[in-house]
């Protein structure tokens, strides 16, 4: 409801007007204010300063409507192999904005991969509120890639019940697992077997701990822990971690986050503090 709208309804109470001024308020800031450069770097994965070379146009094989330009990419500032290579190609880009973009315009784009073929399709991510100086930008960006990390790993730290600093003994251990509903994307859930050399979260006294974790590589799996004999980390142990299906109360690992190299024990001591 905008204020026009609001002043056609003369009979709302005043607590109740104001209760609603302060909601339209707050919904301008969650939409505005939340776009800051940081949030513009967590949604992108490929930032690139480009020329417009053709508005309402495109270069891939889809329709894409009206709002997309062909783009040159002049520089890459961010980007995996082998995007990072495309400085002087052309590229399509479904703009947030086409508001004062013209052919020949250069501008900083902060895009997400969109389509992959004979060329590179890219979403533009909102960026009112991203830096637009190249001066120094890899530098910020690397800097916000670390904030953005570790405000993750701080997420499943919290979550976590025990947090230990150890070696595995003993991996691959069977479980049993019937109370798991069989299906495709079924874990396959094995145990391992961990020396503690050091409590970092949570009260635990014996000198070894067992954890399970998912051992298929099932799409849905593959991504997480897969831990191995001598190997130390430090284990983010988690009691509510594991769905419904999951036959026995113990600890788990089965995000990528819950095992962490162990050279990032000062940094995880620091987040744990936090």
């Amino acid at each position: 409801m905008n204020i026009i709208q609001y002043q056609t309804y003369p009979t709302l109470s005043k607590s109740y007007r104001n209760g609603l001024l302060i909601l339209i308020s707050l919904a301008f800031i969650n939409c505005y204010g939340q776009n800051t450069f940081k949030d513009v770097v967590k949604k992108s994965n490929y930032i690139f300063q480009g020329t417009i070379v053709k508005m309402n146009a495109s270069n891939i094989d889809i329709n894409t409507g009206e709002n997309t330009a062909i783009v040159r990419i002049d520089e890459v500032i961010e980007g995996v192999a082998p995007f990072d290579k495309m400085a002087g190609k052309d590229i399509t880009v479904l703009l947030a904005n086409k508001q004062n973009l013209q052919e020949g315009s250069k501008k900083l784009f902060y895009t997400v991969g969109w389509y992959y073929g004979r060329t590179l399709g890219v979403k533009e991510i909102p960026s009112t509120k991203a830096n637009q100086e190249l001066v120094n930008l890899k530098a910020r960006i690397a800097k916000e890639r670390i904030n953005i990390h570790n405000d993750s790993i701080r997420t499943e730290l919290n979550a976590s019940s025990l947090v230990v600093l150890g070696t595995v003994l003993d991996a691959d251990i069977n479980t049993e697992s019937k109370s798991i509903i069989e299906s495709e994307h079924n874990p396959k859930y094995i145990k391992a077997t961990i020396e503690i050399k050091s409590v970092l979260k949570g009260k635990y006294t014996a000198k070894t701990v067992t954890v399970t974790y998912a051992s298929s590589d099932d799409v849905l799996w593959h991504s997480s822990p897969k831990p191995y004999k001598g190997q130390e980390a430090i284990f983010v142990l988690h009691l509510k971690q594991a769905p419904k299906s999951f036959p026995e109360r113990s600890y788990t690992i089965l995000d990528k986050r819950d095992v962490q190299p162990s050279k990032s024990l000062d940094n995880i001591r620091t987040l744990l503090k936090k």
